[in-house]
This record gives structure tokens, sequence and C-alpha cells, in this order.
């Protein structure tokens, strides 16, 4: 009926009555308190016919209680008791069947205490005393793994051979060669196992695992899935079937099962490798602000690991919450003075502040960094831009010299060079430095780069060139399109303007540029409503943007509304005052609606504003 529990509560009630027509012996009341779990009660019992007659048998049945109970150093004792009498006895008993037994439990009891070379002593005694005890030799492989001796595979193929039936030797030889890195021997005793014990969740998540590391993913999330069918609480196999998914990009059923194993009682450790995994995905996914809760859930388990510190600053970072970035920043430098990625991470993130000080104190990481490694060439770039930045080109260019030297290969050294050839007016160096990093390094943005160097040499069409090239690179890359939809704009090619303006929309939908340059096309093409539409969002987005303002006046003359397009002049010069073509604008305007004397005041407003821009 497999009722034990019942079972083991009507054999509990026969030992304590002991009266009527059932009468026990000392021996059978003590294991019968045994079974129930009792232990103090059969320790008692055992303890007081030991006084009375100190033999083997006794002296054993009591130290195996003994050891149930945890009381480990007791039965230790009445262990080496046992084989004292052993030793010094020749009557009825099998000396070396018992001097067996006891060496083997001796042996676990040492193994409980952690004296690991006692246990293997013990354990090397009972294969001795009995060449056919599977366990001992069992147990001594595992002494032999723990000590880092040698050979213990072959005391695990010993008690194979001797019990075929031993699953737990199994699952040991499994994981001898798991880490050897012999998979498939491995997985063949992990099916030998499962054969012996079907129902073993532990036997299909270590052939999960193994099939992982053989990089057979697919087989490995089905063995994890049966792990998980026969018990729902395995946070391992939840945990390793969110790496198999990882694997093969199945990123959402990784988070689910990273989810899961979070939501279980898992310990630190996996707990820990948990957020940092499911961290990593989210910032493949570009979910930051999920990946920064994963790295700041896992930087409080690992206080000192500066990598997590890095990670989150790294996320604020991306999230445009630079000062929260530059705080992680300064906790990694604090935990690792000599990190030279915080001070990197940390100057950037000073350098999105937008003002002199912080500007300089980038300089300063960037320094500070440089002092460490002088080579380092990642510092030398980030000084370069901010050196650029505070206006000192000549510096800069300086910088970016120095890290070419360093690496000749440093792309991003030419790219920098590059940029500050332009603002000093070299646009021939400009292009060959972008031409050079182009050739180690051949990207969209590299070619957008040198379509804008081509735009300043007047060359349009090679300009075009390279932004096609750039989008045949990279189809999703928003600025080639839309520097390609400023060309064809400026050739009032309008039509294809708003579609190459739509497409850097579709991969950079904040792109406000973009938005007014459709707007104005969409203006000149008269479909009004999208224009309309395109204006107000950008209004929205940018209330501060004169252009925006005057763009839309004109939207609004084209409707003949001219109320609306004085208003939004009126807005413009408000943000923009001393302006003349604004002025021009809504004289013309105001003229259309009968403001002939504010129109006259305009257009001085605008004569006099172009003779002072005249003189200056």
């Amino acid at each position: 009926m497999r009722c034990y529990d019942l079972a083991k509560f009507t054999i509990y009630q026969v030992a304590e009555l002991n009266k009527g027509l059932i009468e026990l012996s000392p021996i059978q009341q003590a294991l019968i308190y045994s079974f129930c779990e009792n232990h103090d009660k059969a320790i008692q019992v055992l303890d007081g016919i030991t006084l009375n007659k100190p033999d083997v048998p006794m002296c054993t049945l009591l130290a195996k209680a003994q050891m149930k109970a945890k009381r480990n150093k007791e039965a230790m004792r009445m262990f080496k008791k046992a084989l004292d009498l052993i030793s010094s006895s020749d009557k009825g008993l099998n000396p070396l069947a018992a001097s067996a037994d006891c060496l083997y439990h001796l042996g676990l009891c040492y193994m409980e205490e952690g004296s690991l070379q006692l246990a293997f002593d013990s354990f090397t005694k009972a294969v001795k005393a009995n060449p056919d005890f599977a366990e001992s030799f069992y147990h001594r492989g595992l002494c032999k793994v723990k000590l880092h001796k040698s050979g213990s595979i072959l005391d695990f193929n010993r008690a194979i051979t001797l019990d075929p039936k031993h699953y737990q030797a199994y699952l040991s030889r499994v994981a001898y060669y798991g880490l050897k890195g012999r998979y498939s021997k491995a997985i063949l005793s992990c099916n030998e196992a499962i054969k012996i014990y079907p129902q073993s969740v532990r036997a299909y998540v270590y052939r999960g695992v193994l099939k992982y590391y053989s990089r057979n993913y697919k087989l490995a999330i089905t063995d994890l899935t049966t792990a998980i069918n026969m018990d729902k609480n395995s946070y391992i196999a939840f945990y390793n079937r969110a790496l198999c998914y990882t694997k093969i990009n199945e990123l959402q059923m990784a988070l689910t099962d990273y989810g899961i194993v979070l939501l279980l009682n898992a310990g630190e450790t996996v707990t820990l490798n948990t957020f940092i995994n499911r961290g990593l995905i989210y910032a493949e996914l570009e979910q930051f602000n999920f990946a920064l809760e994963d790295f700041k859930q896992a930087a409080l388990i690992s206080k000192t690991n500066v990598s997590l510190c890095q990670a989150t600053a790294v996320c604020y970072h991306r999230n445009k919450e630079f000062e929260e970035a530059v705080n992680f920043f300064t906790w990694a430098v604090k935990i690792d003075p000599r990190f030279l990625d915080a001070y990197i991470g940390r100057g950037n993130s000073y350098m999105e502040y937008g003002h002199d000080e912080a500007t300089k104190q980038a300089q300063k990481d960037f320094l500070k960094a440089l002092h460490f490694n002088p080579v380092y060439t990642k510092a030398r770039i980030c000084l370069g831009y901010n050196l650029q930045a505070q206006g000192k080109f000549q510096k800069a260019w300086n910088h970016f010299t120095i890290a070419m030297e360093v690496d000749p290969k440093s792309y991003l050294a030419y790219e920098g060079r590059a940029v500050v050839c332009l603002q000093m007016g070299d646009n021939f160096a400009a292009f060959q430095d972008i031409n050079a990093a182009i050739k180690i390094n051949a990207t969209a943005e590299f070619l957008t780069n040198r379509g804008v160097i081509h735009e300043f040499m007047g060359q349009q069409q090679n300009a075009m060139r390279d932004y096609q090239e750039a989008i045949s690179l990279n189809p999703t890359y928003s600025l080639a399109y839309f520097n390609a939809g400023n060309i064809y704009f400026h050739h009032r090619q309008f039509s294809q303007a708003s579609d190459y303006f739509s497409k850097a929309l579709k991969f950079d939908p904040e792109n406000e540029c973009a938005t007014m340059n459709r707007a104005i096309a969409n203006t000149v093409l008269k479909r009004y409503e999208e224009a309309k539409e395109d204006f107000a969002y950008v209004v929205e987005s940018c209330p501060l943007w004169a252009a925006v303002y005057f763009n839309r006046a004109y939207f609004y003359c084209c409707l003949k509304q001219y109320e609306l397009a004085e208003e939004d002049l009126s807005k413009a010069l408000s943000l923009k005052p001393n302006d003349a073509l604004i002025y021009n604008l809504r004289a013309e305007v105001r003229g259309k609606i009968g403001l002939i004397e504010e129109a006259m005041a305009d257009y001085n407003k605008a004569l006099d504003l172009q003779e002072h821009a005249s003189v200056v």
C-alpha cells in the first residue's frame, strides 16, 4: 500500500506499548526506535545492553545508532572498540566481514568530520579486509577526488564491477569524466545511471549540462526540460536551460528561465550569476533599464566586484543618467584604483555634463589613466576628443597622432584626427585620415564621415556615393539616410528627400532634425497633413528651437493661415531676437493680415540687422 507514515506510526506504537501478546527484546526495541528516528531512545537501550554485554554486534549496532543521531565522535570511539574486540576475539564471528563493516562506517564518520585522509585510510583497510565491498571502493574514490589523489576512477569502476546497479558510482564517474573534458564517456555513464533510476532528476541535469558543453544545445534543453518536469523546483535545471537558450539565441525563453531561478530558493552564487547573465541579455537587447537593475542587484551581492560596478555604470551612461554613472565609476575606482576603464568611463560621463568644469574633470580622469599606462590608446583617444571639445585642436591633433604611433591599426585614432583636421579647415588631411580608417575597418559610420568630408570639399556626388555604400553595408544606419536625404533636399528632389528622412526616422525615431526636414519637404510636396504632424512633434520635443517655429510659419503661409504664421514667427524671434530672416518673413506675413505699420517696423529691423552683419 506504500503508506509509509502509517506503518512508521504503527511500529512506534507497538514499541511504546510492548505488552500483551507481543513481547519485544531490547534489541528489537532499539531497532524500532531507530527506524522511527527516535535515536536517543535507541541509543539509551543499546547503551544499557552494551554495558552488560560488550560484544562486537552490540558495539557496532550502538555506533550505527550514534551515527544516525549525528554523534560521530561517540560513534568513532565505539567502532574502534568493536575493532579492538574483533582483533581479540576468536569466537563464531567472521572477523574479516565484521572488521570491513566497522572500518567502512568508521570511514564515513571521518568523512562527516572532514578528516578525509583518515577516511581514505579506513576505506583502504576495509577493501583489504573485504575485496568485494563495493561501497568501500566507491567512498574511497570520493576521498581520492577530494584529496586530489589519482586513481579515483579505478575505485568507481571497481564499485560498478562489484555492483552493476550502483547508481551513485555511475554519477561519480560522470563527474570525473566531465571534469576531464571527456563528455561522450560521461554521457554514456549518465545513460547507465538513468537506466538504473529513471526518475533521477540529477542524472538528467548532469546529462543536460554535458550536452551543453558538447554544444548539443537542443538535446541539452530536452534533458533539462525532462528534469524540470520531474522537479519544478530544480533551479539548477532552469539555470542551465537558460544558458542553452542563450546559446541558440532564444533570448526571451532564457529570460523566462532566469526569472524562475530568481523566484526559487537558489544559492548566492547561482543568484549572482543569474543577475549577471540576465543583465547581459537585456544589454544585448538594448533594454538598458532592465540591465541596469540586474547589474545593480549583482553589485549588491558582490560588493567588491569591479566589473559589476563598471557594467552598472555603463548602463547608467546608456540611459543618460550621467551623475549616477559617475558614482558607480567612482565606486569601481575605489575598489581598484588602477582600473583604467573606470577612469575612462567616468571621464566620458563628465563630458556629457556639458559645462567647462566637468570637461576639465574629464581631462583629469583621462590623464590619470595615461599616467598608469602611457600606451593605452583608448585613454589617449578620449583625451584627444576632450581637448577638441575645449577648442584645443592642435593638442588634440598631437594626441591622436601619438595614439597612431602606439597602435598603427587604431582606426578610431585616424577618425578622431580626421574630425580635428576638418575643424581646423584642412579638408584634404581629414580626407586622408578617414581613408586610412576605412582601409583598416570599413564601417557605415566611417563611410558616412567621409561623405561629410566630401561635402565640405564641394563633392556632393562623391558624398552621395559614400552614403549609399554605408547604407549597403549597414541598412539600419540612420545617419547615412539623413545625410543622403539632405543632398536630395539640396538638389530640390523633395520626394526622394522625404523618403530618405522617413528611413532615417525608422532607425532613429528621436532625430528631430530629420523630422523637421521631412516636414519642410512635405510642405513643398503639398503633403500638408504629414507636414503638420511632423512640425507638431518637433515643437513638442524641442520647444526652444527657433528654426522649427520659422519653418512652421512658412508651412502656415502655404495654407494662408497668416495669423498662426505670425504667432510662430514672434515665438521664433523671442528665442532668436537678432535674426534678420525671421523679421523679413514676419514683415511679409503682417502685410498679408493688414498690420502695415508693424510690417514696416519689421522690414526696417531686418535691414538694420543686415547692415550691422555686413559691417561686422
